[in-house]
């Protein structure tokens, strides 16, 4: 039968994260992505393949999606994962970005704020029939806060950034263990602006 509250896929990304943070305790820095690296102005795209552009790095990503044979089985859907700061700023411009794929692709799309989402759809992203593509965004932390290593210490390890980021890399390799399909846009500090950018793409 089916377990309601069994979660393995969620687990793995939760070890990967893990990993990644002692990493970043030992070394004073996250491990690097093993995926092609473009940078364009402020906003930095990892991918499985090589392009010249942002735009081609979207283009090719986005022509991953499987139609299907009908408007039902087998069809695929965007996923965009915001390992960002929730403002009513970056909503509008997650909306905008959405919308756009939705138009000119056909595509379902679901928007989930890291790493809350994990918790919700977590599981479904990697445990699913496997159609889904999946768009990260990860950004700076300027307004960053450090995260105690022991209860009522100040001594701290890492911050609440390093942390997001670190859940970021996680799943983005949960993923891609699973084989998906992950692109992951680093924004550096203006969000919106960078979401726009990439929507204007489109």
């Amino acid at each position: 039968g089916i377990h309601p509250f069994n979660q393995p896929n969620v687990e793995a990304a939760k070890v990967l994260a893990r990993n990644m943070i002692a990493e970043y305790q030992k070394k004073g820095q996250l491990p690097p992505m093993n995926a092609n690296e473009l940078t364009e102005g402020d906003i930095t795209v990892y991918s499985d393949f090589k392009a010249k552009s942002l735009e081609e790095a979207l283009t090719k990503f986005l022509a991953y999606a499987k139609p299907g044979r009908d408007e039902g089985k087998g069809r695929s859907y965007v996923a965009f994962q915001a390992y960002v700061k929730p403002t009513d700023e970056t909503y509008a411009a997650l909306q905008k970005l959405r919308s756009k794929v939705q138009r000119k692709y056909r595509l379902a799309t679901t928007v989930g704020y890291g790493p809350r989402f994990l918790h919700s759809t977590g599981q479904l992203h990697k445990g699913d029939a496997g159609h889904g593509l999946f768009i990260q965004f990860t950004s700076e932390k300027p307004e960053d806060a450090p995260i105690p290593d022991e209860p009522g210490k100040k001594a701290s390890s890492i911050s609440f950034g390093v942390f997001i980021n670190a859940e970021a890399l996680g799943d983005r390799q949960a993923l891609l263990d699973n084989k998906r399909k992950v692109l992951t846009f680093h924004l550096g500090e203006n969000v919106v602006g960078g979401i726009n950018k990439i929507a204007k793409l489109l």
